[in-house]
């Protein structure tokens, strides 16, 4: 009987499923185990790889030229950090660490590593796993052509809200952290233009003869003054007195004069090869000085599609207004007039920047800040942000005058063009400022509605806009400017805009720098 039951147990075969999955079940629970855990390391790994790629591209962006510092470091820091912060995943042992390539001083290297600690793979023993991840990140700058339309007007010589000396004095000591910013190593060309401006621009030495009007009209009239004697407390013996030239108000050795008038006649016109003509103290008068003086500020041109006389100004700035140039020395439609403060009458405040410079290379930043003293040397006169910045795309439009000098890639890497435009105030047209406009009180050059500032702004605005449709990016610094609303939309975004205080001028200049070159990662 007992054998009996033996054998039948041995054919019995139920119960035996649930032998088998007891004894499956532990080496069942550790494959899970491990691709639960290991899908939480691979998911842990990625995002420590986010955070490494994010850090070294930081840390590049926070270097000024091939400058590695302790605040690029930090930054970098700040960003790992932030992308993989503390008990992320659970990761212990968390290190990153970012140094400057020795072979390369454009590319920093970076990693990372950490434990992820395990849950079910504990009871093979294996209580956690090893990450790590590598990180590289350079600096692709390529070439870049850089025109720098610089606000020289009267009111920066003004101390700036924060920091010491003058406006002008900041912007020639904080303009070298665009050079720092853009200095490379690595066979980049960075091509630097500069236009100062206030109510006009000096810009003749960059035209040919061609460009120049032979026969300019101008205000007429004569100006009615007292004169008295004065011992410097008295007057007496006041009589009126008429002059073809502005009289200067206030007291001069024995003579005060005052009670100033302007009575205009109408307009004249003057020949370019007159004696006496266009610079003071030249007794040639020729275009060819005029164009090789320094003092060649101008008289803009009519707009494309107006008539050579009367000179009128369209509010719409178009590429054939940027680009056309003259044909002949007979093509008055084309020409600019001279800014001759000696033939024109009526005008209240004058004054005619710095020479402006066309593209160049700069060897060092020496050489560079000697070039920013030099176009920023005369500080004067009014705002008008339009002028400067038709000539800065004059200087850059590869369409135009200059598209010799402004190629579209150099050895097949391509050529960047950035407008760096600077200023300090809102646009201002003045009273009977003699500007590239004329004297716009009685000629009545700029057309459009409203008033004559609006009618700048318009003319701004229009250029700012045929700029970035030419593919030229505008960086826009307002230095102690608290109405903004004339300039900040000339930017190509919200990123391109900066306000400064004044103390802070260097670093925008390097944001700018470091924000032109173009960023990517290596590994």
């Amino acid at each position: 009987m007992q054998a009996g039951l033996l054998r039948r147990l041995v054919r019995d075969e139920a119960g035996n499923t649930l032998a088998i999955f007891a004894a499956a079940l532990i080496p069942m629970a550790l494959m899970i185990g491990s691709g639960l855990d290991l899908g939480v390391m691979y998911m842990a790994r990625a995002k420590m790889q986010n955070a490494c790629d994010a850090a070294v591209l930081a840390g590049r962006q926070g270097m000024t030229g091939v400058t590695w510092s302790n605040a690029a470091g930090q930054e970098a820091d700040r960003f790992f950090a932030f992308n993989f912060p503390t008990g992320a995943h659970g990761v212990d042992d968390v290190s990153f660490s970012i140094e400057q390539d020795e072979n390369d001083a454009k590319q920093l290297i970076g990693s990372a590593s950490g434990t992820v600690p395990t849950s079910l793979m504990r009871i093979a023993g294996v209580e956690s796993l090893p990450i790590s991840v590598e990180c590289n990140a350079t600096r692709d700058q390529g070439h870049n052509d850089v025109v720098m339309v610089l606000d020289v007007t009267g009111s920066m010589l003004q101390a700036p809200s924060n920091g010491t000396g003058t406006k002008i004095e900041r912007l020639r000591a904080a303009a070298g952290g665009l050079y720092r910013a853009l200095e490379d190593d690595g066979g980049s060309v960075t091509r630097y233009a500069m236009v100062p401006y206030s109510h006009t621009v000096n810009v003749a030495g960059s035209l040919a003869t061609n460009d120049i009007l032979r026969s300019q009209e101008y205000v007429d009239g004569t100006y009615s003054y007292r004169l008295c004697d004065t011992n410097g407390y008295y007057i007496w013996n006041c009589v009126n007195r008429t002059s073809q030239s502005m009289p200067i108000f206030g007291i001069s050795g024995t003579k005060y004069i005052y009670n100033i008038t302007f009575a205009r006649n109408g307009n004249r016109n003057i020949t370019a090869e007159a004696s006496s003509w266009g610079i003071a103290g030249n007794a040639t008068g020729s275009i060819n000085a005029f164009r090789t003086s320094g003092d060649g500020c101008i008289e803009e041109r009519p707009s494309v599609g107006n008539a050579a006389s009367p000179i009128r100004y369209n509010t719409t700035i178009t590429s054939a207004d940027v680009d056309s140039r003259a044909s002949s020395a007979t093509d008055s439609i084309r020409q600019f007039g001279r800014y001759d403060t000696g033939r024109q009458r009526g005008q209240t405040q004058i004054g005619c920047p710095s020479e402006a410079r066309r593209f160049a290379t700069f060897n060092s930043e020496a050489t560079f800040n000697n070039a920013i003293d030099t176009v920023t040397a005369r500080v004067t006169g009014g705002t008008y942000h339009d002028i400067g910045m038709i000539w800065g795309l004059r200087f850059m439009s590869r369409t135009g005058w200059f598209a010799a000098d402004n190629p579209t890639e150099r050895d097949g890497v391509p050529v960047n063009q950035h407008i760096v435009f600077m200023t300090d105030g809102r646009l201002d047209t003045g009273g009977t400022l003699y500007t590239s406009h004329g004297l716009e009180t009685y000629q009545t050059r700029t057309n459009g509605t409203g008033a004559q500032r609006d009618r700048h702004i318009a003319r701004f605005d229009s250029a700012c806009d045929l700029a970035k449709s030419m593919g030229i990016t505008i960086w826009v610094i307002a230095l102690d400017v608290t109405d903004t609303t004339d300039v900040a939309p000339c930017a190509t975004s919200d990123a391109h805009f900066f306000t400064s205080d004044g103390s802070d001028l260097e670093e925008i200049f390097a944001s700018i720098g470091q924000g032109i070159g173009n960023l990517r990662l290596t590994r």
